[in-house]
């Protein structure tokens, strides 16, 4: 009995697989169905955000990329980012220095700011990834992980959220203690 054909790998699917191993695309297929209520409202808002930049004149933008469909120059993205689901939406573009129409994600001379050593892309897939182990808990725990750094005196973003000590670590990873 003969084996059977190996599938042969052709540019596209190659290309395919790169773009799944560098992390375009996570391929935790599980974690975005238990994440999807999170994603729709994400979505949702990143496209009224893209019809009202475009009417602003904002130039908006959508990628994929960092586990995320990207909103960028999004006037829904509140004072930097803010990552629902498997959707990260940005005030400013954090790609493109001269298409920025929001939040500046560059320094003086042109290099990405950093944040603690990683760009504020890799700080929001952490945020993916936190939505695809909690699902539709997600945005209750950072609701409350929120408020509770605000009842501290701290800012929204800072670590006594819970949602923020892995994402602000170094290396950036979805909770404190835990590698990607």
């Amino acid at each position: 009995m003969p084996l059977p054909a190996i599938p042969r790998l052709t540019p596209e699917k190659l290309r395919m697989r790169d773009r799944f191993r560098k992390g375009v695309v996570d391929a935790n297929i599980p974690g975005k169905i238990w994440n999807a209520p999170n994603t729709m409202l994400g979505l949702e808002l990143g496209a009224l955000g893209y019809v009202a930049g475009a009417v602003a004149g904002r130039r908006p933008g959508v990628r994929l990329a960092n586990n995320a469909v990207q909103f960028t120059n999004n006037p829904v993205g509140g004072v930097s980012a803010v990552t629902i689901g498997n959707a990260t939406i940005s005030n400013g573009d954090p790609y493109d220095r001269a298409k920025s129409t929001g939040r500046t994600w560059f320094n003086p001379d042109g290099s990405p700011r950093l944040e603690n050593g990683h760009t504020q892309q890799v700080h929001e897939e952490q945020h993916t990834k936190q939505g695809e182990l909690l699902g539709p808990l997600y945005l209750a725990s950072n609701l409350a992980g929120g408020l509770y750094a605000l009842s501290r005196g701290k800012t929204w973003h800072d670590k006594e959220n819970w949602n923020e000590v892995g994402p602000l670590a170094d290396p950036a990873r979805p909770w404190a203690g835990r590698s990607r």
